[in-house]
C-alpha cells in the first residue's frame, strides 16, 4: 500500500509547486496614457527638500503635474524621439508626444525616448525599464529613465508606474526625479 501512495503523493507535491510558481511576466505593447495624478517631483541633493515649482498647477508646488501629449502617453515597444529642432528660441522643449510641454521654473519641459521602453505584467504587478526616457528643458537633455515598478488593474485597464532617477548636469545636477504616471493602458 505504501509503495503506491508514494507516487501519488509526489505527483500532488509537484502539482502544488507548479501551481504556486509565479506567473511568467508578459511584455505589454501599447500606450500608458497619462492621466490625472501623474507628476514629477525633484528632491534636492543629500535627501534635501523637494524643489518648489512656482508654475505648478498643483496646490503643493513640489508636484509638477503632467498632462498627455499628442500620443496620449508613454508607448512601449517604440521610440518617441525628440523633434528637430528639439527646442524653440527661448529653450522651451518642443517634445510633445508623451506629455504636453509643461512649465517648470519658467521654461517648458517635455519628454522623449531614445530607446523603446519595455514594461511587463505578472499578475497585477508591472515591472520594466524606461532607460531611454529623457527630459528636455532649457536647451538641455537629461536622462530620467530607470527601473519602473507599478500595478495594473486588468478589469479597469488602469495602471500606476513609479521610478526615481538622478539628474546629471545643468542647474539641477544631483537632484533626484520622483516620477509617477497613472491612467489607462491600451494595447496596440
Amino acid at each position: 500500500m505504501r509503495a503506491r501512495s508514494l507516487p501519488i503523493a509526489a505527483a500532488l507535491l509537484v502539482a502544488l509547486v507548479v501551481s504556486a510558481a509565479p506567473a511568467a511576466a508578459a511584455p505589454l505593447k501599447g500606450v500608458f496614457h497619462i492621466g490625472t495624478g501623474s507628476y514629477i517631483r525633484l528632491r534636492q541633493p543629500n535627501n534635501g527638500p523637494f524643489f518648489s515649482n512656482p508654475y505648478s498647477a498643483d496646490a503643493d508646488k513640489t508636484y509638477t503635474l503632467l498632462v498627455p501629449g499628442t500620443a496620449g502617453g508613454l508607448r512601449t515597444g517604440a521610440v518617441q524621439g525628440a523633434p528637430t529642432p528639439a527646442f524653440d528660441a527661448k529653450g522651451n522643449s518642443l517634445a510633445g508626444s508623451i506629455i504636453k510641454p509643461t512649465n517648470f521654473a519658467g521654461v517648458l519641459f517635455g519628454l522623449a525616448t531614445t530607446s523603446a521602453p519595455s514594461i511587463s505584467l505578472s499578475g497585477s504587478t508591472l515591472s520594466g525599464q524606461v532607460n531611454g526616457l529623457v527630459a528636455q528643458w532649457n536647451n538641455q537633455t537629461f536622462k530620467q529613465g530607470g527601473k519602473v515598478t507599478g500595478t495594473y488593474n486588468a478589469k479597469k485597464r488602469t495602471y500606476v508606474l513609479t521610478w526615481t532617477s538622478l539628474v546629471s548636469g545643468g542647474p539641477f545636477n544631483g537632484f533626484t526625479g520622483y516620477w509617477r504616471l497613472q491612467g489607462r493602458f491600451t494595447t496596440g
